[in-house]
């Protein structure tokens, strides 16, 4: 709507009443047009108010869910630990026998190569507690206080998990790395090593502390899940928050590029796996891909490195954000390449039983052929960057960040 206002005509002569009409008319027209900057400069100010609270809780309330997504999965470790090494106990006699993935489940609930002890992001805690737009952002007292009893909760499970003796793994990072080197100097093979490290463990009075506490730690971190999941969908309804705009804003947050179209993967590209190992991907126009993963092994025995290419392929498609691979078993394949090594005479035997042991190429395609088979199908999340040479897979738990793992593949050739 359009509205105009008659201004007075300056130099002409105007009488008494025309004079007092012009002069309604002017501070009616300044009064008005001051009214609808300064009302619409306050709608704006209080819109964006309210965008930055959203954003501001749903950064919370989504670190809340974060937070429960870890604790979860270390309860079902627990359980699946504690059910493993239980089988152990109650099968001692029969210790030499027992299945391979079940005695090295078993002993990873004694200690593990490497750990800080510390699960928790607090980066969006120290945010809440020393941000002022936070607390200007968040002037719903129930929201906050909720927030409070968040992170005064699960700084003190972090406490525990690291200082309780009830929680601290019985076996020492240095203890458990001796034993790996141990086992591997030894050429053991995972069954037995397994089997002799808790035959030697379960007699210690300590570990068997620790492991009949492993219920009252299950239970502990299951309830602290719970009560989280409350303060989270009290907070939801609190800010009028529901599930699919949290699940957006999660999506929006860790999105760093643009959507792939079909046309944007085809061709290959590269990924740098950890060391010298690579991995190397091929994406054809008819819909096919094929993997090439290169790892390079050394050890004191000898030096250089035995290479080991392990070759999969399958089918791929491209559905919205998303990237699914189908893998094919049949196409998995495996090639040594030990011309690379050199070792002193006296270590020839030591060289040829490693190798005997470890790098045969029907053993090894048979490793990837399981490996196919545990993939089957494949889902990613997928962006590409606005150059189109890198490309983004996110893959893990729908909706957490904390909990979902980031890869970076590089376009070989830049010239498309």
């Amino acid at each position: 709507m359009n509205v105009k206002f008659k201004m007075p005509k300056f130099g002409r002569k105007l009488t008494g009443g025309s004079m007092m009409k012009e002069l309604l008319l002017t501070v009616l027209g300044t009064t008005i047009s001051i009214v609808l900057t300064f009302g619409t400069a306050h709608f704006v100010e209080q819109r964006q108010t309210e965008q930055a609270q959203r954003q501001t809780a749903m950064m919370l309330i989504h670190d809340i869910d974060a937070s429960i997504a870890i604790v979860e999965y270390l309860a079902e470790s627990e359980e699946k630990q504690k059910a493993a090494i239980q089988y152990v106990i109650d099968h001692l006699d029969q210790i030499d026998s027992l299945p391979e993935d079940t005695l090295y489940t078993a002993v990873t609930m004694l200690g593990l190569i490497f750990t800080d002890g510390k699960f928790f992001d607090d980066s969006k805690e120290k945010v809440f507690n020393s941000s002022q737009d936070s607390w200007k952002n968040l002037d719903d007292v129930p929201f906050v206080d909720n927030m409070e009893r968040f992170y005064k909760s699960r700084r003190y499970l972090e406490t525990m998990t690291t200082q309780s003796p009830q929680w601290k793994y019985p076996m020492s990072q240095e203890e458990y790395y001796d034993w790996l080197v141990q086992t591997e100097s030894n050429n053991q093979s995972p069954r037995v090593s397994c089997a002799a490290i808790l035959k030697e463990k379960l007699s210690d009075p300590k570990i068997k502390y620790y492991i009949d506490f492993s219920s009252e730690r299950e239970r502990i971190l299951r309830q602290n899940a719970q009560f989280w999941k409350r303060l989270s969908d009290r907070n939801k309804f609190t800010m009028n928050i529901n599930d699919e705009e949290l699940a957006e804003y999660v999506k929006k947050s860790q999105q760093s590029g643009r959507t792939v179209r079909n046309s944007d993967i085809i061709g290959q590209w590269e990924y740098e796996m950890s060391g010298k190992d690579m991995r190397y991907y091929d994406f054809t126009k008819s819909g096919t891909f094929s993997i090439k993963a290169v790892k390079y092994y050394a050890n004191a025995f000898y030096s250089g490195d035995i290479i080991v290419t392990f070759l999969f392929g399958g089918k791929w498609d491209i559905n919205g954000d998303s990237l699914t691979l189908n893998y094919l078993p049949e196409t998995a394949k495996a090639e040594i390449d030990w011309s690379g090594i050199s070792y002193r005479a006296e270590m020839r035997d030591s060289v040829e039983t490693f190798i005997n042991n470890h790098f045969q190429e029907k053993a090894l395609t048979e490793v990837g052929r399981k490996q196919c088979e545990s993939l089957k199908k494949s889902t990613y999340g997928i962006s590409i960057n606005k150059t189109g040479d890198k490309i983004e897979f996110v893959q893990g738990r729908s909706g957490d960040s904390e909990n979902a793992n980031y890869y970076y593949i590089k376009r070989l050739n830049s010239q498309r």
